[in-house]
């Protein structure tokens, strides 16, 4: 066993009642709509933001979406694009960094951009936020920068942007902090739609559940109503894109199977991309109906090479870890064998299976490039602040945060993480647990049906923050139950007439199998 359950039996007859009780779910959380949103208008800077936006329009001055590289950053690119149109913009622009040719961050080709092309107005969308200096060459080209963003920021070291539209800024009044970077750029959009008059398109709310889900935030409050909508109004959304795809997708009868057809939206987005700032998903978004399916067809093989991809990158990294893990593992790639798009990913493949931090660092041209990936409890950003003597620059968000340092710090920066690691390790072997929402007997399976046919959408929709609920089920003997409850991947080790107790979820309608002990053990 490498993680610890922790659990506690309670009084409420039902499971739903159990989970209510261990989470703390309040019936707000249950019943909220988009009604329950809070005042965009208490964003900092966003009023600013949307006038400058308005009057750059109107002065017919050009404008360039400076995105992110990921489906939060493109989603937010797409919506504030087309919305810019609708408000009868003909001198707009975008630009998505490559991080395959780019190191993270406003890079120099981009500011060469602004001074050939004579650019007006630079808006950021789920980034910026850390780019100091390349923001303030901007600013002295004449240029004016507006920050939309959402990691987290450093007071210190905020660029001098005309306005920066960030929930983290510890002076925004906004009550919820945890958006995606579309989920900023959306609200933006609706504070220019109020000013405006002009009507914003519905199906934006469609894009910023793909890339709020494409992100991770936790799907709670602000974004679980987004992401609800969208989810309870599917067959509202009728946007061109979505059409097209559709082939590619499920029916969409209940939620699993909507949350399924977004994870594979995803996966589709997460491909294409290409040099001087275009990306084949941004096109995808953009482009004609008729174009539309000759890119589709396209990122489908991409995607289906990437799966390779993956398969292999997988395999790889299973040889590459050692025996025993201790609270956080680093890992260089000397072989380069893993590209860098996939940093990010690898790390979060050991961070996922052992609950420790995880950091995979490649070379480029004499920089080294990191993408790390946390745990609940344990802040990244902290630990590169702790190690920044080391770092060109860093950023991002607790769990899930990147850098930059001279390929020679390396060793030095490795063994100052591993110094932040042993001041904070309480707080990762806190976080190797199985933590259980209900507790039903064998005898008990009928709570468990009723759960399901009941209250299971209730909690809905699942995802990051709000996971799956698990549950132990006590005295589970398997030639007695295993046809009662078919779990996905059970221990052949279990004999037949030994009584267990067993940790499980369940999801797409079946049962999946996560630990075991047997019962006397549990007493």
């Amino acid at each position: 066993m490498k993680f610890r359950w922790s659990y506690k039996h309670s009084n409420k007859d039902t499971i739903f009642d159990q989970i209510r009780e261990n989470r703390e779910i309040s019936d707000s959380f249950i019943h909220s709509s988009m009604s329950d949103l809070p005042d965009h208008s208490l964003l900092k800077d966003i009023n600013i933001a949307a006038e400058r936006i308005i009057e750059a329009v109107q002065q017919k001055e050009k404008i360039i979406i400076y995105g992110h590289d990921d489906v939060d950053g493109i989603t937010a690119t797409y919506i504030l694009y087309d919305f810019l149109e609708k408000m009868g913009s003909q001198n707009h622009f975008y630009y998505i960094p490559n991080r395959l040719i780019d190191n993270h961050g406003i890079q120099q080709n981009f500011i060469d951009k602004i001074k050939e092309e004579k650019f007006n107005l630079v808006i950021t969308v789920d980034g910026g936020v850390s780019c100091r200096d390349a923001i303030e060459e901007i600013v002295e080209l004449g240029c004016d920068v507006i920050v939309t963003d959402h990691h987290i920021v450093q007071e210190d070291l905020l660029p001098p942007a005309l306005a920066i539209v960030n929930p983290k800024q510890k002076d925004c009044k906004y009550p919820f902090e945890m958006i995606a970077g579309v989920g900023v750029t959306y609200f933006l959009i609706k504070k220019i739609a109020e000013i405006t008059g002009i009507i914003d398109d519905r199906n934006y709310l469609f894009w910023v559940a793909v890339g709020s889900i494409s992100d991770k935030v936790p799907l709670l409050e602000v974004n679980r109503i987004l992401v609800k909508e969208v989810l309870d109004t599917w067959s509202t959304f009728d946007d061109s894109t979505l059409y097209k795809l559709s082939p590619y997708l499920k029916p969409g009868i209940n939620y699993s199977q909507r949350m399924n057809n977004i994870h594979h939206i995803i996966k589709l987005l997460s491909n294409g991309r290409e040099k001087n700032g275009e990306h084949k998903s941004m096109k995808l978004l953009v482009t004609h109906d008729k174009e539309k399916d000759m890119i589709i067809a396209e990122m489908q093989n991409l995607q289906k090479n990437q799966e390779i991809r993956l398969d292999g990158i997988r395999r790889y990294i299973r040889t590459k870890i050692p025996q025993k893990l201790e609270n956080f593992f680093v890992f260089r790639d000397l072989e380069h064998q893993i590209p860098f798009e996939l940093l990010g990913y690898s790390a979060s493949c050991i961070t996922k299976k052992h609950r420790i931090p995880v950091i995979f660092i490649k070379n480029k041209n004499g920089i080294a490039v990191g993408e790390a990936r946390g745990t609940n409890g344990f802040n990244l950003v902290d630990a590169f602040t702790y190690c920044s003597e080391h770092l060109i620059q860093y950023g991002g968000h607790a769990k899930a945060a990147g850098f930059t340092m001279r390929s020679n710090e390396v060793d030095k920066f490795i063994e100052k993480f591993e110094e932040y690691i042993k001041q904070n390790q309480m707080v990762i072997e806190e976080n190797k647990r199985i933590d259980i929402d209900a507790v039903i007997s064998s005898g008990e399976l009928d709570k468990f049906n009723e759960y399901i046919q009941m209250d299971y959408n209730l909690l809905q929709p699942f995802g990051q923050g709000n996971p799956e609920p698990k549950f132990l089920l006590i005295d589970f003997l398997p030639e007695r139950d295993v046809h009662r409850m078919k779990f996905n991947k059970m221990d052949n080790k279990m004999e037949p007439e030994v009584p267990y107790n067993i940790v499980f979820t369940f999801k797409d309608s079946s049962f999946r199998f996560i630990d075991y002990r047997e019962k006397i053990y549990m007493l």
